[in-house]
C-alpha cells in the first residue's frame, strides 16, 4: 500500500472518530500492507584498498558491513548516514559531503522478505577521517579492516556479503 492510498483509507473513514480512525488503518495496514523490510549497508574502503567490517554482537555470523534497517518513510541513504552515525559515532555528511553513497547493489535475504541496499562511499577514506570512529558498545564489538585474501578466509560472515565484497575488491 502507498502512501496515497493510506491516506485514502483514512479519508474514506472520515466521520470515525480520530483514535477508531487510526486504529483501523494500522489494522488494515498490518494486514495488507508491504512485507518486506528494508536494509541499508554500505562499503567503505580505506586507501590500502581494504573494506570496513564491523563485528556484531548477538548474531550467529557476526561479521558483516556497516549499515540497518531504516524506519519508515526515512529516504535509504538518509537512513544510512543515521546507522553509521549510530554504530560508528562518525558523521559521513561531515568528511564525504551531501551526497555521500552511491546505490552499487541490492540483495534480497534468503532467510526472510528483507531487500538490502548497498552503498558505497563516494570514495576512499584516509586514516585520519576513521580516527576518530567508536563503536557502540551495546550493538558492536569492534570494527576491522580486510584485503580481499583475509575477506575470503574471514570466518563469520554471510556469504552473499562475501562474494558481493570480494567483486568489489578484485574490481579495482
Amino acid at each position: 500500500m502507498t502512501y496515497t492510498e493510506q491516506q485514502h483509507v483514512s479519508k474514506s473513514l472520515g466521520s470515525l472518530p480520530r483514535r477508531l480512525r487510526m486504529w483501523v488503518v494500522r489494522l488494515w495496514l498490518k494486514t495488507f500492507g508491504p512485507r518486506w523490510t528494508v536494509g541499508v549497508l554500505c562499503i567503505l574502503r580505506d586507501s590500502e584498498g581494504r573494506v570496513c567490517l564491523l563485528k556484531h554482537k548477538g548474531r550467529v555470523k557476526p561479521w558483516g558491513l556497516p549499515g540497518g534497517l531504516i524506519k519508515w518513510p526515512e529516504l535509504p541513504q538518509v537512513g544510512l548516514v543515521r546507522e553509521i552515525y549510530e554504530e560508528l559515532g562518525w558523521s559521513a555528511t561531515e568528511v564525504l559531503g551531501q551526497t555521500p553513497f552511491v546505490l552499487r547493489n541490492s540483495l534480497v535475504s534468503e532467510n526472510f522478505p528483507m531487500l538490502e541496499l548497498i552503498f558505497e562511499a563516494n570514495r576512499t577514506l584516509s586514516a585520519d577521517e576513521c580516527a576518530g570512529w567508536a563503536v557502540q558498545a551495546s550493538e558492536i564489538s569492534e570494527f576491522a579492516w580486510f584485503h580481499a585474501d583475509e575477506l575470503a578466509a574471514l570466518q563469520g560472515i554471510l556469504e552473499r556479503h562475501r562474494a558481493l565484497l570480494l567483486d568489489v575488491l578484485r574490481r579495482t
